[in-house]
Formats: C-alpha cells, sequence, structure tokens
C-alpha cells in the first residue's frame, strides 16, 4: 500500500471524527480498525472488479452473432457471449448489493435476437419500429418494446446502458431496469452492431438480502472508471418531489450539482443528479459523502446519508 494512500485514508477519517463536535473522541486502536476495514473494502471492491468486469471484457476471438443482415438471418448468440453479457450484468449487480441471480428466458432471447437484428438493418434504435422496416418481423416488434436497445454490442452493452448517456436517458431508466431488485430474468439479443435486452415483465420480489437502497455509483469504495456522469439513487415507493440532494468531498466543501427531472416509468423509484466531478482528473481514493432529505415513503419524510469513495483500479 503506497505512503499516499494511507495517508489520504487517515486524513479522511480524521476530517469525519471532527466534523462534528459532540462525535466522541476515537482512540488510535479504534482509528486503526477502522483504516483496516476501509482498506479491506477497497480491496474487495477492486477484486470484484477483476473477477467480474474485467473478465467479461471482449476480445477479438470473441463471435458476437451467427446471423446474416443481407438474408435477414437473426441468427444465435453463442454462449460464450451470452455468459460474458451475464458476467458484466452481475458485476453492476454485485456492485450495489444485489446478489441474487437473474436468469435467461430463451423464448424471449429468440425474439430479442430478431430486435437487434432489426436495429442493426435499419441503422437507428426503435422500441416501436414499423411494419416498413428491413428485417421487419411481429417478434422483433414484441422484443423491441420491451427491451433495453442500444448501438454497443457484447456484454460492453450493459456499460452502455449502466452509463444512461444522451439527453433523452436523464432518467437512467435503462440502468434502473438492470439494476432493478426484482429482475429476475432477461432475453439477450446481439450482432456485432447491436444489443437488445427483454427486461419487462415477470417480476419477481426483491432478494431477502437486498440493501435498503440502490445507489450508482454505490456506497463503498466503486472504480472512478465507471463512476458515470449521472448519479442515481432508488426506492421502492419512494416520493422525491421534495427531495433535496447536497455532496461534500473529502475536504467537506460542497459539490456543485444539478439535479435530473423526475421520470416515475422505469423500475422503482429513482433521483437522478449530475455533480460537477472529473473523474478523469482524480488522482487518488476521492471519498464524497452524499445527503438526500425530504424522501417520502409511505407518508413519511426520511431522509439518508452514505459515502461513496471513487478509486482507480489501476493503482494499488
Amino acid at each position: 500500500m503506497r505512503l499516499y494512500k494511507f495517508s489520504v485514508l487517515l486524513f479522511s477519517l480524521i476530517l469525519l471524527f471532527n466534523s462534528c463536535s459532540k462525535d466522541p473522541v476515537l482512540s488510535e486502536e479504534e482509528q486503526q480498525e477502522i483504516l483496516e476495514e476501509n482498506l479491506t473494502a477497497r480491496s474487495a471492491a477492486k477484486k470484484l472488479y477483476e473477477d467480474y468486469y474485467l473478465a467479461s471484457n471482449s476480445i477479438s476471438a470473441d463471435v458476437p452473432w451467427s446471423g446474416n443482415e443481407a438474408s435477414c438471418e437473426s441468427g444465435d448468440v453463442p454462449q460464450a457471449t451470452i455468459d460474458k453479457i451475464f458476467m458484466r450484468l452481475e458485476y453492476f449487480r454485485k456492485a450495489v448489493g444485489l446478489h441474487n441471480t437473474v436468469a435467461e428466458n430463451n423464448t424471449k432471447s429468440d425474439k430479442a435476437q430478431d430486435a437487434a437484428l432489426m436495429m442493426k438493418s435499419n441503422g437507428t434504435l426503435d422500441h416501436f419500429p414499423p411494419n416498413t422496416w428491413s428485417c421487419y418481423t411481429e417478434d422483433g416488434r414484441d422484443a423491441a418494446g420491451n427491451s433495453l436497445l442500444t448501438q454497443t454490442r457484447n456484454a460492453e452493452a450493459i456499460d452502455s446502458y449502466i452509463r444512461d448517456a444522451g439527453a433523452a436517458n436523464g432518467p437512467v431508466g435503462h440502468r434502473r431496469w438492470l439494476l432493478w431488485p426484482r429482475l429476475q430474468e432477461i432475453g439477450i439479443g446481439n450482432t456485432d452492431a447491436t444489443n437488445a435486452i427483454w427486461v419487462l415483465g415477470n417480476a419477481g420480489t426483491p432478494p431477502a438480502d437486498a440493501p435498503e437502497f440502490i445507489a450508482w455509483p454505490p456506497k463503498g469504495y466503486a472504480p472512478k472508471q465507471i463512476a458515470y456522469p449521472r448519479w442515481s439513487f432508488s426506492i421502492a415507493g419512494a416520493d422525491f418531489t421534495n427531495t433535496t440532494i447536497a455532496m461534500k468531498d473529502g475536504n467537506n466543501q460542497s459539490v456543485a450539482l444539478e439535479i435530473e427531472e423526475l421520470n416515475n416509468q422505469f423500475g422503482d423509484r429513482t433521483i437522478v443528479w449530475v455533480p460537477s466531478i472529473s473523474t478523469n482528473s482524480l488522482t487518488q481514493d476521492s471519498a464524497y459523502t452524499i445527503t438526500i432529505n425530504n424522501v417520502e415513503i409511505d407518508g413519511e419524510m426520511q431522509n439518508f446519508e452514505y459515502q461513496t469513495t471513487l478509486f482507480d483500479v489501476n493503482q494499488e
């Protein structure tokens, strides 16, 4: 462990202990225990990233599909590619604290494959494609209306959905469906240029060990490489109409942010904001405290506070 990282963690602890005069002063032994817990949590987050995220990266030998656009053959997705897509999805779900299994529905996959071909053949994305489209099928249209769609292939399509870039994706609907605790099955369609993941229908119950809330970046340690511009916080049944959000960095300085317009159409209720943070410029572990106040749940106002520490997975 490099000295500067130890210093950063120690400084964060000192700042935390001194932030409120009512907090008891911790002994050196107690501070050391907390420091060791933080180092363990960082190591676990790094290992999860290596074991699931890096392991699911596409390589040149990967075959995205067996279809043919010219003859409108939707083809199949090789099992190895499907496995990597599931592994990438599992990474993000485990990172937020979801450990339940999401299964493949083969019928939905067959239809999603038609949808993926239609998106590739027509060079655009549409959840309601007209029957005038090339390679049009009713199964493909059915899947398009129930699926996430992207012009990215393989496991990297999951990144596209979680990132949810673009002016139309302020509510991060794709992210919300993939990180929905009740998600229990999906259908996968994939070509060499597009991807479709059927997420709607047949919702299950949240796992018994589901976290209190789903946040991206998550509570705890998160790789800065995938801390995308839009941050989100989700709770089933929450009303964020009167909610306020505040962020402070490791120096206890406020972080400017903009809250996206609320939209309750996707997965669990979610509030989204864009903090003024340049992850590329972060050269050391950077802790942010997020305070979310006035969240109405079952008629009662609740407040939440958690800390996210962004770190560079390429640094020890």
